[in-house]
Order: structure tokens, then sequence, then C-alpha cells
């Protein structure tokens, strides 16, 4: 028998957890190490698109089903609404349609209930997860990797996955490629229960301003608003105070959005950042995935559902490949330029929702009234589906 392959996995994230389900169901002993003494509440929610849905499926049918359970299944007929800030409706976006053309719904859901899923999955699988634990750095030989923790402590494994998120340390010492970069956004996110909204999604423009909102289950919609904005401006307020300047902000919009903001909780405050793709992803033994190799404006709300693509197809590579270098190389090929053409495409479309000029705004509600939808490259990114296993060679 072979030995049994190990990975560190390095943050427990949505990536790391979901690397760390992936790998663990496939026979990998996996250690996760997250920083923060604690995965709990992280607020707000996002949506898993058909591809990240089947990449949730492709981990584990249990995983999937309670991803099912925990948020918004969109059905057949369900539509997003499109509008201006008035409320008055652009277009309506046929969202359920896409269980039947693409093999796999939409799911809104909070992001705190599908960590919580993947956790789960993880730790059923065989996953260790230790909290509290930050690492310093890694060296890579020609066996095994070794993960320097800050307490003074190593980790050896076959494999380290760092999916430690967008200021990743791993990234850092792998690439040396300097900060991300800002995109000219910011974004605040919350969540609003008994709302008296209708429990359906639908995005309102403004100029320099998009609020983004869907059911998550319950009463409850989750909502983000996306912000033209210098860097550091929205960041260096409370989460309070940020919630009523954007109320203040939303002056003039229909009333019920601007309720729907004052009556919010878990509000967060982010700026928007993204980098430049690149083609190297692995460095001997340690690799990159989620955040950590390709991070995205949440334009598209894709970043989520391509870290759990990357998961699926790193778990797949590993499986297939007895060695270990070669299935990373595998993972880097068949990743690396999907995940670049999401990002730029991410990036386009941030810069088309937050035009602050009557010009801009006039071209937006253009291209929504023709092309019925909010996002230019959706169809093409929600289409990916898992490869399916090489059938087993018999001969030998």
């Amino acid at each position: 028998m072979p030995n049994q392959r190990s990975a560190v996995v390095v943050g427990g994230g949505i990536g790391g957890l979901a690397a760390a389900a992936a790998l663990a169901g496939a026979g990998t002993r996996v250690t996760v190490v997250e920083r923060a003494e604690h995965i709990g509440d992280v607020g707000s929610g996002l949506v898993l698109y058909p591809n990240g849905v089947a990449a949730a499926d492709a981990i584990s049918p249990r995983l999937g089903g309670r991803v099912r359970a925990a948020g918004h299944v969109v059905q057949p007929g369900e539509v997003r609404l499109l509008m201006d800030k008035t409320g008055r409706v652009l277009a309506e976006e046929p969202i359920g349609d896409q269980s039947e053309r693409l093999g796999a719904p939409q799911i809104p859901i909070l992001r705190t209930d599908l960590q919580a899923a993947l956790v789960d999955e993880a730790v059923t699988s065989g996953a260790d997860l230790r909290l509290g634990t930050a690492v310093s750095g890694y060296a890579s030989g020609a066996d095994e990797v070794a993960v320097h923790l800050r307490d003074g402590t190593t980790l050896r494994a076959d494999v380290l996955v760092a999916a430690d998120g967008i200021n990743s340390t791993i990234r850092r010492r792998m690439l040396d490629d300097g900060p991300p970069q800002y995109r000219g956004y910011t974004s605040v996110r919350g969540r609003t229960s008994r709302s008296g909204l209708p429990q359906q999604s639908f995005v309102a423009n403004g100029r320099g301003v998009q609020l983004f909102v869907a059911p998550v289950g319950g009463d409850t919609l989750y909502w983000t608003c996306k912000i033209t904005a210098r860097p550091g401006v929205w960041p260096e307020r409370s989460p309070q105070r940020a919630q009523l300047a954007l109320a203040g902000l939303l002056g003039g919009w229909h009333e019920s959005l601007v309720r729907l903001v004052r009556m919010a909780e878990d509000i967060t405050v982010a700026d928007i950042h993204d980098r430049d793709p690149v083609d190297r992803w692995v460095d001997g033994r340690a690799v990159l995935l989620g955040d950590a190799a390709h991070p995205m404006v949440p334009a598209m709300g894709q970043g989520a559902n391509m870290a759990l693509e990357d998961a699926v197809v790193l778990a797949g590579h590993l499986g297939a490949e007895p060695d270990t270098r070669a299935a990373l190389a595998a993972y880097e090929r068949e990743r690396t330029d999907r995940t670049a053409k999401v990002v730029l495409a991410s990036r386009r479309q941030g810069s088309l929702d937050q035009g602050a000029s009557r010009t801009q705004e006039a071209e937006r509600n253009a291209f929504i009234r023709t092309a019925g939808r909010k996002d230019a490259a959706a169809d093409e990114v929600h289409g990916w589906r898992p490869a399916e296993p090489a059938p087993a060679d018999l001969a030998g």
C-alpha cells in the first residue's frame, strides 16, 4: 500500500476549508491552520452560482445538500429585478432558468452558514483544524514541505496549500509581487430581517453606487453596497457610522431601500482590491488557492465560487497523479487561464457597475435593458463543471 499523502492547508476561510474537505474526502491526511482563535459569524452573504454549487456537490453530496438546506435555492421562474435608484425596473434577469439550462441552481447563502457547512464537512472527512495558529513561512524540499509556525514549531507534509487570502503570507514568500491594488470603490455589507421587502433578488444602480440584494432563507435579505470612493474613507468609520453614512448617501433612493440599510445588522466595511493575474501558483510542494492565487473584485460574485472550483480541481489532480509535483503543475495549468479571465472580467464589470457620471450611468442602464442581465460574462463563467474522472487503467 502506498503511504497516505499529507497536506497542510493554511487558512480557515472558504477556500481553505473547501480544500481541506475535498482533500480529506479523497483520502489525504489534512491539517488546517488558521490564525484566528475561532471561526465565527463573518456576516453578510454571498451567492453560490451554478459553477460553485457544482463544485460543492463534487466535494461531497452531503455538502451540496447542506448548502441547499441552508440557503435560498433559486426556483424555476425566479427573476432578479434590475432597477435604477428610484425602483424603476430596467430588466428582469431570468436567474431561475439556470438550474435546467446549466444543471445547478443559484443559491444565495449567509457566509457563516457556508463556512459552518465546510467546517463540518472537513472535520467529518478527517481533517484536523488548528485555530489560533499563525504561519511565518515555509521551505519546500525534494520530498516534503516544512511549514514554519510563529510559535517556533514546524509542520511537515507532502503538500502546502496556501489559502490565506489576498494578503497571503505564503504568496509573499513565493512571488514577492507587492500589495494588492485598490480598484476605486469600497463595499458596505449587511443583512436585514423583517424588512417588509419581498424575498427576491434585485440590484439597484445609482451613480457610483450599486446595491445588490438577495434572500438567504427565512425572512432575511443579505445585501452589499459598492460605493465609488477614495481608499480608506469608508473603512476608517465604525460599522455603525458607516451604516448611517450609507443611509444618508442613499437619500433620494426608493425609501424601502433606505429602510433596508437602516434596519440592517452585522455591518462589514472593506475597500475593494484585486491583483493582476499570474501564471505561477506553485513553488515545489507549495501551491496557492482561492484569494491567495487570484483575488478578484466582487462585481460578478465569483470569489467563493472560484475557490470551491480550485479545491475540486486540486483534489482531483492529487487523487489521479501519484507524483505530487506533477499533480500541482497540472492544477496550475488548468486553473490559471480560467481564473485570469474571471479576474479581468470582474474588473471590467466593476468599472461598468461603478460608473459615476451621467454618461456612464446611461451606458450601464442601456446594457442592462439590452442584455436583460447584470453581468456581461455570466453564462460563460457559470457553466463550469468538474472534469469527469479518468477511467481506471485495467491493463495492469
